[in-house]
């Protein structure tokens, strides 16, 4: 009589390996990552993301305490990331002057172009306030970031820039790249280098007048004006 043991059909499956904790974690991770990308926070139930993830809701409870932390560990890794790519490709070697941002912003376009559910986490608008806040904290962490990567060029090459200015600079550039990238993912078809060509153009042949010295001059005197206030041009007859 044959062993019983040898009695299994060949090519069959075997048994299901039992995830480790940590692999369930990633897993619960994966697919909340895909749910809230897609639906966004407000319209997901953490059964969607039970569902997705094949499990039940009480599973997931016993690693995330609820859907805000969820979220809030998801957006907290994107933004690492993201950040880290960011500053590799800035401190790579050779990197520098218009070389540096152009490098970083590749690195930048690359990131959402392969993760466009967590870069939506980070930009769509949420109801619960502690979620606004910390999309809000991660938002302030990528422009300091941005203005470190700005002051990592040589003193001589950043003449004339103070940090404050750099840190306006910097939240116009992270702001502009946001807004870039959101509508980069509304037409996917556009070619990365496409969108680089815009940005750095506007960014860096402007931003390089300015370390020059030149200064836009507020004809306006910085007050808003209707058009019976507005001052006659020069040419005006």
């Amino acid at each position: 009589m044959p062993n019983s043991a040898n009695n299994s059909v060949p090519g069959a499956p075997g048994p299901r390996r039992r995830l480790s904790a940590e692999e369930r974690r990633e897993s619960i991770l994966d697919a909340a990552n895909r749910v809230f990308g897609e639906h966004g926070y407000d319209n997901v139930r953490i059964d969607d993301v039970a569902a997705a993830a094949g499990i039940s809701k009480a599973l997931i409870y016993e690693h995330f305490e609820s859907k805000q932390e969820l979220y809030g560990e998801l957006m907290s890794r994107a933004a690492m990331d993201l950040l880290g790519l960011l500053v590799q490709a800035a401190a790579a070697p050779g990197m520098e002057g218009p070389l540096r941002m152009e490098n970083a912003a590749a690195a930048g376009f690359q990131w959402v172009q392969e993760h466009p559910h967590a870069f939506h986490m980070f930009i769509r608008d949420v109801t619960d306030p502690e979620i606004a806040e910390q999309q809000d904290a991660l938002r302030r962490g990528a422009v300091t970031a941005m203005a470190d990567v700005m002051e990592m060029e040589p003193p001589e090459t950043r003449a004339g820039m103070a940090r404050r200015q750099t840190e306006q600079i910097a939240e116009m550039i992270v702001g502009g790249w946001y807004a870039l990238a959101e509508w980069w993912l509304q037409h996917p078809d556009v070619p990365k280098e496409e969108l680089m060509t815009s940005m750095l153009g506007f960014m860096w042949l402007g931003l390089g007048q300015m370390q020059d010295g030149a200064r836009w001059e507020l004809t306006l005197g910085g007050t808003v004006r209707t058009g019976a206030e507005t001052a006659p041009r020069d040419d005006a007859a």
